[in-house]
């Protein structure tokens, strides 16, 4: 195993290994759970995550010398976990610094002070972060009657596609699908409308129904 750059692990393998370095996983994630709450867009499982990716990648590159495998193991576990805290921090490490002097009271000057409040407030948030009242942040900002963003979105391309493809039919077929399908016409109201016998209403909007399917379907379009 030491310096097999070019190990592939197999599930058995890597579930022996991940089992024997799940203790200091754990404990490593749990040490640096302060840092964790300075943030909000990453959790102690995810530090966990990190961790035991990091136990395989270790174990990968161990070469001895002089430092147990154990101690290397550990190391590149805090290494990663430290890396993902400040991958998902929006603040600089001099921000970061003056952030802690605020929140310790070590700050100088009340401009500083200041400052450091403003840094400790600016956090990145994961939406999936639970807020005071247990729920995720996400079911605070939409509800089962607001449509999600991509929703509308997609609703408004079917609309202009729909509309793009109603500019295929001619006026007459247009005519009929709007007083059959907005107004509520019968086909005989509909051939009084236009002047023009039932079973001819009848024709025109199969043959405008059967356009706007084609059209639809060419663009795309679900029935």
């Amino acid at each position: 195993m030491p310096g097999d750059k070019s190990k592939r692990w197999s599930n058995a393998e890597a579930r022996k290994v991940l089992t024997q370095y799940e203790n200091d996983v754990q404990r490593i994630a749990t040490r640096l759970r302060p840092a964790v709450s300075r943030g909000q867009a990453i959790d102690e499982d995810d530090l966990c995550a990190e961790g035991r990716l990091a136990v395989l990648e270790a174990l990968e590159s161990y070469q001895g010398f002089g430092v147990s495998e154990r101690t290397w193991v550990n190391t590149r576990i805090r290494q990663r976990m430290i890396d993902a805290i400040r991958r998902l921090d929006i603040r600089t490490r001099d921000e970061l610094r003056l952030a802690m002097r605020y929140a310790s009271g070590q700050t100088e000057s009340e401009e500083e002070a200041e400052r450091g409040r403003a840094v400790a407030a600016r956090q990145l948030f994961s939406l999936d972060c639970p807020g005071a009242d247990g729920r995720p942040l996400m079911s605070r900002i939409c509800d089962a009657q607001s449509p999600m963003p991509d929703d509308t979105a997609h609703r408004k391309e079917q609309r202009r596609r729909l509309i793009a493809a109603m500019e295929t039919l001619t006026p007459r077929q247009r005519s009929v699908l709007k007083f059959r399908l907005f107004q509520g016409m019968s086909l005989r109201e509909v051939g009084d409308q236009l002047d023009i016998t039932e079973s001819r209403a009848s024709q025109l909007q199969k043959r405008a129904v059967e356009r706007l399917t084609e059209a639809m379907q060419a663009q795309g379009i679900q029935e």
